[in-house]
């Protein structure tokens, strides 16, 4: 039996008399790609929000399953859900330290073992071998994940020196320094080429496949939907109203008719 990683249970959201969510029910693999498509305002991204402890959710229930430990992501708030639970996130806009270096970028990730390390206290300073030795993995793994994308010649520039498509390649590698269960992205695809979005989907079926990391994807761009994705979400006025396959969900009348467009 195929034992999910994420199980999303009658989830709804509220905002005064608006229902944003409304008793959502989906579940997400690891090392599998699970888009959430829909309409602008289907409440693809308050999910998200919901997920990563940005918004309290109003009903429902959130759970992440880790290898021996089944963690409920409503008890905790945004950073914690990161450091305790292992869920990254990115955002439709891209969020980097522009004027900080491309190294420095995949390294600020990191912050949270850098800082246990050093006890947060000024053993850093002091070069404590457990800082030294935590600071060291953080450089090599910086390294690992800049040669994966072809950013080694990069690390010392500014990061928002680099062309778009390449900034966010950073912003999602940026996110898997925290080595997470979960990676759960807003848009990625948006602003870029034809030939930025095939980097990204190579990226991605990487990150998948060698990581085993399970990636919630949000997008509207449907060809990178329809190539990269093993279970595809839909929903429209904060309704599940499809679910299952890329083809699948590209032959839906009712997709067709929300979301993909009615044909003549």
């Amino acid at each position: 039996m195929d034992k999910k990683l994420l199980n999303v249970e009658n989830l709804t959201m509220k905002f005064g008399g608006l229902v944003a969510i409304d008793n959502l029910t989906f579940s997400a693999s690891k090392d599998q790609i699970t888009s959430i498509i829909g309409p602008n305002g289907a409440g693809k991204t308050t999910v998200f929000n919901c997920l990563t402890g940005f918004y309290k959710a109003t009903a429902g229930s959130m759970f992440l399953n880790k290898e021996n430990e089944r963690l409920n992501l409503k008890k905790f708030s945004d950073f914690k859900v990161a450091q305790k639970a292992g869920v990254a996130r990115t955002f439709q806009n891209i969020r980097l330290f522009p004027q900080m270096s491309v190294l420095e970028n995949l390294m600020v990730a990191q912050h949270n073992k850098l800082m246990d390390a050093s006890g947060f206290t000024i053993l850093g300073l002091f070069n404590a071998r457990s800082f030294v030795n935590k600071e060291k993995e953080a450089v090599e793994i910086s390294k690992y994940w800049l040669d994966i994308i072809g950013l080694t010649h990069r690390a010392d520039d500014d990061a928002g020196d680099l062309p778009y498509g390449d900034q966010r390649k950073l912003e999602i590698v940026r996110a898997m320094c925290i080595n997470p269960h979960l990676l759960c992205l807003d848009e990625p695809a948006a602003g870029l080429n034809a030939k930025e979005s095939a980097e990204l989907n190579k990226l991605l079926l990487f990150i998948k496949k060698e990581k085993k990391t399970g990636i919630l994807l949000i997008e509207h761009d449907m060809s990178v939907v329809m190539e990269i994705s093993d279970h595809v979400v839909v929903l429209n006025y904060g309704k599940k109203i499809f679910q299952g396959s890329a083809h699948e969900t590209k032959k839906s009348p009712a997709v067709i008719e929300a979301y993909l467009g009615t044909e003549e």
